[in-house]
């Protein structure tokens, strides 16, 4: 059983709880002689029989009636996934100068420079879905010119993936992260540190001067800061997409891999951004 699915039963029960006290609280008051034309008070203070007649009344009425626990929670799980949503993208949309830092990614595409709208991923390298999500990007770094991609390391999924990520980050000192990331992306398996250091090596890259780059404090730092700022939006699970008009006029977010909803949301910042 879900948490949505707990939360949700239990909203049924406590509103079907609230319809049985209404009801005794009720009839106690309008069985109390009327001694003025004042309003009654309505007691909220129950005796035990009358606590026993209220879980009879709830749970006859749930036995009478057991589509309300689904309403109760189809209706719950929506409204958590639109304040998820909503949470998500105000989030994203007041820290989007923190996601764009490149000390803290990196920054690449077509023509960077003269793109209008941005799409920030954050990822797990033993991430399948951010694997599936690798042939996309790769095509819109590659063509589309008004489009600029962030790479945001977000290692959740394994110990293994810390070491990845800060020696992805290692490699913009020698110009290699693109490579390496594509490499460790295609990569199936555990990527252990003899395997990302084979990797390096498959791709040019110097891995002692690797290994020295690796400790410098604005790596940590970013890592730490991606952590953070998914936390702040509600996110913990990979791939997670923040796209947005880097005039501000579009934010919208699109969590997991999902092709089509992706392409459209960059469609719809490239329209705000135009007006």
């Amino acid at each position: 059983m879900t948490l949505y699915t707990k939360l949700g039963i239990g909203a049924a029960l406590i509103g079907a709880f609230a319809l049985g006290v209404s009801v005794i609280a009720y009839s106690s008051a309008e069985e109390e002689p009327t001694q003025s034309k004042a309003p009654s008070h309505i007691s909220t203070s129950f005796s035990d029989l009358q606590e026993d007649e209220i879980r009879t009344l709830v749970r006859d009425y749930l036995m009478t009636n057991p589509e309300v626990i689904i309403e109760a929670v189809n209706e719950y799980s929506a409204r958590e996934r639109q304040r998820s949503a909503a949470l998500a993208k105000e989030t994203a949309a007041a820290n989007l100068s923190a996601f764009l830092n490149p000390a803290h990614g990196f920054i690449t595409g077509k023509n960077p420079k003269k793109a209008k709208v941005v799409v920030i991923e954050m990822f797990d390298y033993h991430c399948t879905f951010c694997k599936r999500a690798t042939p996309l990007i790769k095509e819109i770094t590659a063509k589309d010119a008004s489009v600029k991609v962030v790479f945001r390391e977000l290692p959740i999924l394994r110990e293994e993936s810390n070491y990845a990520a800060e020696i992805s980050l290692a490699a913009r000192d020698q110009n290699k992260f693109l490579p390496l990331h594509f490499a460790m992306m295609d990569a199936k398996g555990v990527l252990t540190k003899e395997r990302i250091h084979s990797l390096a090596k498959k791709q040019g890259i110097d891995v002692n001067k690797l290994k020295i780059s690796r400790t410098k404090a604005e790596i940590s730092n970013a890592i730490v800061e991606t952590h953070n700022l998914a936390a702040a939006m509600g996110i913990d699970g990979t791939p997670a997409f923040i796209i947005a008009s880097l005039d501000g006029s579009y934010v919208d977010v699109v969590t997991g891999f999902r092709p089509e909803e992706l392409i459209e949301k960059i469609d719809a910042a490239k329209q705000a951004a135009k007006k």
